[in-house]
């Protein structure tokens, strides 16, 4: 009786044994491939921190209720701007210094022309009344920001194949740029007090209160300032 319970179980390692041999071993696909762009290293690398998780947040839901619970600024209204170059000085004065501030203001202009315009089509046109919305427009948003401070800011340097190739060679075969991250922020109620008080001195178009308050709900949800690439 051993001998037989000894020779079934030889068979059945036996059997296991070839059918593992057989298998074929599974292939290794190789994912860098599919990676649209590779980060050579960020701002917190050569101190070996991580990249913290607010970044992520502006990349995949960038809206002001993600954003405050990320940065942990409950009372603020955030606005993020992106740029991307091949100096990393020249990015960082140009974010930090009067260029960012501009480019918000400018936004928020570009937001109460459109809308204040949006309301009063089918009207005729009137090129004193265009140049006057555009001129009450670029007052109210340089008003408004009045309070803005840079909180914090995040910066990559990396790479990514050029246009048509599937496969790098050399470095000559990517894309190498600096992209940076930086976050401004103002007290939110300061935000929109500023904003209904330059609505009140508008004098020459008639804004009404429903319009208003849709433009500075419009406002407070913006969160990321699109701006053009530095060479």
């Amino acid at each position: 009786m051993k001998k037989i319970i000894a020779l079934a179980l030889g068979a059945a390692v036996s059997a296991m044994l070839i059918s593992c041999g057989s298998t074929p071993k599974p292939k290794v696909v190789d994912m860098s491939a599919s990676i649209a762009t590779e980060i050579l290293e960020h701002k917190g690398t050569a101190w070996g921190v991580a990249q913290p998780e607010w970044v992520g947040t502006v990349l995949t839901t960038p809206n002001q209720k993600t954003l405050k619970k990320a940065l942990g600024l409950s009372d603020k209204k955030i606005w993020v701007l992106t740029k991307n170059g091949s100096n990393l000085d020249f990015l960082q004065t140009w974010v930090d210094q009067v260029d960012a501030r501009a480019e918000i203001a400018a936004s928020i202009k570009q937001t109460i022309g459109d809308r204040i315009k949006a309301s009063m089509a089918g009207t005729s046109a009137d090129t004193d009344l265009e140049k006057t919305i555009e001129r009450e427009s670029e007052r109210l948003a340089v008003t408004s920001v009045a309070g803005l401070e840079k909180e914090t800011d995040w910066w990559t340097r990396n790479r990514r194949l050029k246009d048509g190739l599937e496969k790098g060679e050399d470095t000559s075969d990517y894309i190498t740029q600096y992209s940076y991250m930086v976050v401004y922020a103002m007290d939110e109620q300061l935000f929109t007090q500023q904003l209904s008080n330059g609505f009140k001195n508008i004098k020459d178009i008639d804004v009404s209160n429903e319009l208003q308050e849709s433009i500075k709900n419009d406002l407070v949800e913006q969160s990321k300032i699109q701006t053009a690439d530095l060479e």
